[in-house]
């Protein structure tokens, strides 16, 4: 008897050992030691079991009844093994059918072309905050990873995996961030598009970085000083850098000319003009398919500079601009608030307000060929330019008639084609450039550059002048609401077959088949 019950806990503990192995590795997804530990322990104690009672196991086995349940049993195991074998293949296997009429779940010819003639793996990581979570795009970057295997996509909560953030330099949430692993570069996605993901993708796939030098010998705020320092461009510089950019300095003056892998030259904060040889190289470099940023400093007489942008139709207010509204946002009148943006990449879907203090204007005057001129963004109706620069200096701050009347131009690009500009020289050049133009050069320092919109607004020109030429445009999906319409007879038809015909009909074939044994 006591052999008995021992017999019984052996098979019983072999099973149980057995099914909780089989648990424990289905909810971790993979079998670790624990889980061989327990499926060994469960395989030796039916392996004991069999040979302690062979005479009563082999019994079991000549049995009719026994052998017609084996039978039974080894069959629902091959069913079973067939259904899950196809869902497997099924599973690696997948197609996918987009019925809506946009195509809305369905990546762009550009976009797959782009990840199919990927040469190298690349990595992308969405920083969410479950607060905020933008499971659309996430469903795009899932979409990429199945057009391309060198493509791998993980969703990171930045809240929980902070290691993760500071890895990747991410200090706030909606960011996506594509790696390479073969040469460690990054490239941060702000707009959370296809579109921008893929020119993402296109900007860290290239060889090399492109270069972006800032200009020195004029008083301007450094790049590579610390981070604490008010008026320079650390910040910027590193917000560069995220994006795959290589920032260095330029001592133009002393330069045989502009380098020649520079593919944007920056002046930002410029406390002199520009010197002869300067605007030359500049001009040649423009000439030459260059793209430049400008970032003004008012008070400061600049005629150099100022006779570069009036050739390509751009005239240089000699003024500051004054917002009372700044002081309802506890700011300073000199520091006026940029809320009015016009239709261009740069601003595209921008709604944030931007402050821009310090803030000189500009005028788009226009009229030279092969130019276009494009305003970005304009002060607010009750500002106004004070070209009174002594009083400014002193403290007073009264508009009069000699003062500019807003709205003014902020910020501005040039588009230049030089197959048709003439510079002032006689001389044309080739292919196409752009200048973009900010009146304040202050708004990007490591003081203001994270204030509402500017790190966007900044960051956005400089993507602008980098990807042109290169990068692609992507139409939007159309996500309008599609309703379904129907008649009121189809509407009938779809609420009697599910709800009455179909349950009638069971119950019918029901009674039927009752009627039928009784009657035999």
């Amino acid at each position: 008897m006591k052999n008995e019950k021992l017999n019984n806990i052996i098979v019983i503990a072999g099973i149980a050992l057995l099914v909780i192995a089989a648990l424990v590795a289905t909810v971790k997804g993979e079998f670790d030691l624990t889980g061989y530990i327990m499926a060994g322990l469960g395989a030796a104690s039916l392996v004991l079991y069999s040979i302690v009672n062979f005479e009563r196991v082999k019994g079991l086995f000549t049995n009719r009844a026994t052998r017609y349940g084996f039978n039974a049993a080894v069959y629902s195991i091959l069913v079973i093994g067939a259904i899950i074998l196809a869902q497997t293949i099924f599973t690696i296997h997948t197609k996918e059918f987009d019925l809506t009429k946009a195509k809305r779940h369905t990546l762009s010819e550009q976009t797959n072309m782009v990840l199919k003639n990927l040469k190298t793996d690349v990595e992308a990581y969405y920083f969410y905050s479950v607060r905020a979570r933008n499971t659309q795009i996430e469903d795009i970057l899932k979409n990429y990873g199945k057009v391309s295997p060198k493509f791998k996509f993980t969703a990171v909560d930045a809240d929980r995996s902070p290691s993760m953030a500071m890895k990747y330099k991410v200090d706030r949430y909606g960011v996506v961030v594509l790696a390479r692993p073969d040469n460690k570069s990054q490239e941060r996605v702000d707009i959370l598009t296809e579109e921008g993901v893929t020119n993402g993708l296109i900007r860290i796939t290239r060889d090399g970085k492109k270069k972006i030098y800032f200009l020195t010998g004029h008083g301007e705020p450094s790049v590579s000083g610390p981070a604490n320092d008010k008026s320079g461009y650390a910040t910027l510089k590193s917000e560069l850098e995220s994006y795959n950019y290589e920032v260095s300095e330029v001592e133009l003056f002393s330069s045989p000319g502009v380098p020649a892998d520079c593919s944007i030259l920056v002046s930002a904060g410029s406390k002199a003009d520009l010197f002869d040889n300067e605007a030359a190289a500049i001009n040649r470099y423009l000439r030459g398919n260059g793209r430049v940023v400008l970032m003004l400093n008012p008070l400061v007489n600049t005629p150099k500079l100022s006779a570069l942008l009036l050739s390509r139709g751009v005239v240089l207010h000699n003024d500051i601009v004054v917002d009372k509204m700044g002081r309802m946002f506890g700011g300073d009148p000199l520091m006026p608030i940029i809320s009015q943006y016009e239709d261009h990449d740069i601003t595209k879907s921008f709604r944030t307000a931007s402050f821009m203090p310090n803030l000189r204007t500009v005028e788009l005057k226009g009229g030279v060929r092969g130019v276009e001129l494009k305003a970005l963004a304009s002060t607010n109706p009750g500002s106004w330019g004070e070209t009174n620069l002594a009083s400014i200096r002193q403290g007073q701050v009264a508009q009069d008639a000699g003062d500019l009347t807003a709205p003014l131009t902020a910020a501005a690009v040039v588009d230049i084609d030089n197959s048709v500009y003439t510079d002032p020289s006689g001389v044309t050049g080739t292919g196409k450039t752009s200048i973009v133009i900010f009146g304040s050069s202050d708004f990007a320092n490591n003081t203001y550059i994270g204030t509402s919109g500017n790190r966007d607004f900044i960051l956005n020109a400089f993507n602008f002048l980098a990807g042109e030429g290169d990068t692609i445009a992507i139409k939007p999906k159309d996500n309008m609401f599609e309703p379904l319409f129907m008649s009121k007879i189809n509407g009938r038809l779809l609420f009697l077959v599910p709800t009455i015909f179909l349950p009638l009909l069971i119950i019918g074939i029901g009674t039927l088949v009752y009627i039928r044994r009784k009657s035999s």
